[in-house]
Parts: structure tokens; sequence; C-alpha cells
């Protein structure tokens, strides 16, 4: 492992959680696209992002790997190659590639060291580390996986656009629909000692400069009663649950007609889930329907936790 860059690593909490779900139903699996769903560098913060070549052919194992920053702020990018032989792994600090960005998504694709193009290559696999010296706490999940689908050593630019595709075609398509299982009920700040408060990571991966993304939202209190929430973004975002929604508060939850004895063991705190969908992307050049979204759910509150999400067939 080589780690780039040697600065200090702010305080960690000694209670904090670090909990990682897996990206769908299926296990992880090594591909030739990796989603890194977040990075953060605004002061108290860094991330560690980490890319790992599993491949054991120690005469035709090695790979180059085409890495991508997006910054969240205007949806440009930011490119980088790193060089792993057989079973190399990397790790680097995000702001050591790219200091000048505040905070986004990256992500990284298999490239044929020699000829310089998109390869199929499932061999490699990832992980974010996000240490939050604001919340004095961290939290850790896998990179997203797509396989390529060109078949083992066969280029994968079937369209020559010059970049990757998750159309199912290239790779893996990406999806329009996810779940997550659990939420418990939100507080507004300030948070007391025991109450909770989660943020909501969404993006549309790879989307282009200037594409506005609806996203639709079904949440759940924990007796089968729905109610509705909206989310209109650009490229990437980072937002509190109780401002996509109020159905997300514990005073809400607490009088819809909820179930009295959940949570079990804790019944004092309200759960539900939440069903996350791409309704629309708009740009100048008109509006399409169920553009591919994603979405971590981040918990600051009493502790710090991650969850990736269960994705729907695309």
């Amino acid at each position: 492992m080589r780690l780039h860059d040697c600065l200090s690593v702010p305080a960690l909490a000694v209670a904090s959680i670090a909990l990682a779900a897996s990206a769908s139903a299926d296990a992880l699996k090594p591909a030739s696209f990796l989603l890194f769903a977040e990075f953060d560098n605004t002061p108290g913060n860094m991330t560690f992002l980490t890319l790992t070549n599993v491949n054991a052919d120690s005469q035709a194992g090695a790979i180059d790997v085409h890495l991508v920053y997006i910054d969240a702020s205007n949806c440009h990018q930011s490119d980088r190659i790193v060089h792993l032989t057989a079973r190399d792994t990397d790790t680097f600090v995000a702001k050591f590639h790219v200091p000048t960005i505040a905070r986004g998504y990256a992500y990284a694709w298999a490239q044929d060291p020699i000829l310089h193009q998109s390869v199929d290559f499932d061999f490699l696999i990832g992980t974010d580390l996000r240490v939050d010296g604001v919340n004095a706490g961290d939290y850790s999940f896998p990179a997203v996986p797509f396989q390529a689908l060109t078949g083992p050593g066969n280029p994968t630019d079937v369209n020559h656009n010059g970049r990757p595709d998750l159309d199912g075609v290239e790779y893996e398509k990406a999806h329009n629909h996810f779940f997550m299982p659990r939420f418990f009920g939100q507080s507004p700040p300030p948070i007391a000692h025991g109450q909770f408060a989660s943020d909501l990571v969404l993006l549309q991966p790879l989307v282009n400069q200037g594409v506005t993304t609806t996203a639709g939202f079904l949440i759940y209190n924990d007796n089968e009663e729905v109610f509705s929430g909206q989310l209109v973004f650009q490229c990437w975002t980072r937002v509190p649950l109780l401002s996509i929604s109020g159905a997300f508060a514990q005073v809400f939850l607490a009088a819809s007609n909820q179930n009295p004895n959940e949570v079990e063991g804790a019944p004092f705190i309200e759960s539900g889930w939440f069903d996350a969908s791409g309704v629309t992307a708009s740009s100048s050049q008109g509006t399409t329907a169920s553009p591919p979204i994603f979405g971590v759910l981040i918990e600051t509150k009493p502790h710090t936790a991650a969850e990736l999400p269960f994705v729907d067939n695309p």
C-alpha cells in the first residue's frame, strides 16, 4: 500500500461506529468500474480512497486505473491515472489529488496500460473512508462495483465516445431506484444527547454539467403508512433528511399511525424506511425520465455510520 499524503488525521471519536452494507442483495464483486460516492476535502475532514487489484497474474495482471474526481459545485472533473501491478493496492488522500475541490464523488475504471483504452478487467475492488473531524467520527463504505460486459480483456468503449457508460452494454447498468431499509426519527438542531440526525448523499452517476435531477421519495413509518418527498439537485448533493421531507421527523412519526411497540426494545425511538427513484433529468437538451441515481445514508448523531442502499433491477 502507498499512502500519498502525510497530513495528520483529525481526531476520531472513541464511540464512533463505522458500518457498511452491501450495495445490493448480491455479494460485492470485483469489477472494471468503481463508484466512490463521496469525498470531502473541507477543513476538518479527510477522505481516504483505496484501489486494489486482485488479479494474481504476475505476467499479465498489471492495469492502469483512470480515476476521475467530480466537483459537486459545478460537475467539473479532474483526472488521474493510477498504475497497479498484480495484487497491488494504492490508498490516497483525496485532497492530495484534488486540493482545490471541496466535495463531490469519484469513479475509476480499468484501462490497458499499453494501449491506453478502456478494457474489461473485473479485478478491481475499493473502499471509501471518511474521517469527520467536525462531528468527531468516521465511517467507511465500499466502492460500488460495475462489472464490464464485453468479455475479459476486450475493449469496453463500444460507442467510441471516449468515456465509460453504465448502460448495460459497456458496463452493468446504473440503477434509477434504491431502498434504504431503515432510518431513525430525525430531530432538528440543536441535537440533544441521544437524538438522531442523518444526511443523504445523492448523485446522478456520470451526469453532464448543467443537468438538474429530480428524485422522488416514498417514506414509510414502522406501520406501513406512506408519505412522500422530493429533492431537486445538480450533479451531487448531501442534505439532511429533514430537508427532503418532514415525514422523517421523530415528532411527525410519533404522531402518525405508527406501531407503539417499535423499535422493539426501544419503543421511544421512531423508525421507518424509504424508497428513492430518479424522476426526471432536465437540461438545455431536454428532459429524460427515470435517470439513474445513487445514494448513501450518513448518520451523524448520536454516532457516525454509513449505509449503502439496496438497489432495484435496472
